[in-house]
């Protein structure tokens, strides 16, 4: 369960707190309540049911290691795959026996479904870094740009500060450890800084 102050939380577009029903707390700013873990969770892009767990302030880039990874492991195997078929003498033990064939049949078979699928998973996930979204602020921003379409106004997401500041601010500020499964970087998760926040320091700086 998480306790929360009022202070940390936004206001719902009726202007009342952001409050969870279910939890019975006041929520912070991205925070969502998921139905399958039964809580609140900061900052959440998505239920994983591969993990069994949701994705969110803690683990986000830690699940965005793993799939890179995932998709390297994926890649050098294909390559791994290929230049063991085109070897000569590899050549000649198909030609003896059959099993070898099938099993790199298989593993292709299997190899490019799976590299596909997780090659996309990767460039969805990269495009929501460079705008600084989650996915379920994806989908409330589609929703929200069609209002403002609508209503004859411009509608700008709120967190994202430009594309190296939202690198930055999920994968940490030394570039070396982007690749490193660590976050001692993310804090509390209670409040994220906006772009307006940019625009009003900007301004007094002059």
């Amino acid at each position: 369960m998480l306790k929360m102050t009022k202070t940390l939380c936004t206001r719902s577009s009726g202007g009342d707190l952001r409050y969870c029903q279910k939890c019975s707390h006041y929520k912070p700013p991205r925070a969502h309540h998921c139905r399958v873990c039964k809580r609140c969770v900061l900052r959440m892009d998505h239920h994983c049911i591969w993990i069994s767990n949701c994705v969110g302030h803690a683990n986000y880039k830690v699940f965005f290691i793993f799939v890179l990874y995932a998709v390297v492991a994926c890649i050098y195997s294909m390559v791994l795959l290929v230049g063991s078929l085109t070897n000569d003498s590899l050549e000649d033990e198909l030609q003896t026996g059959g099993s070898f064939r099938t099993a790199y049949v298989i593993s292709g078979l299997l190899l490019v479904p799976l590299s596909v699928a997780l090659s996309v998973l990767l460039g969805w996930h990269i495009y929501l870094i460079f705008h600084n979204k989650t996915t379920i602020e994806y989908h409330e921003g589609v929703r929200a740009l069609w209002l403002a379409e609508k209503g004859g106004t411009v509608y700008k997401h709120p967190y994202d500060l430009g594309i190296f500041e939202n690198l930055t601010s999920v994968l940490g500020p030394n570039i070396f450890s982007w690749v490193c499964p660590s976050s001692r970087h993310i804090g509390s998760g209670l409040n994220f800084r906006t772009a307006y926040h940019n625009a009003v320091g900007a301004s007094m700086s002059k």
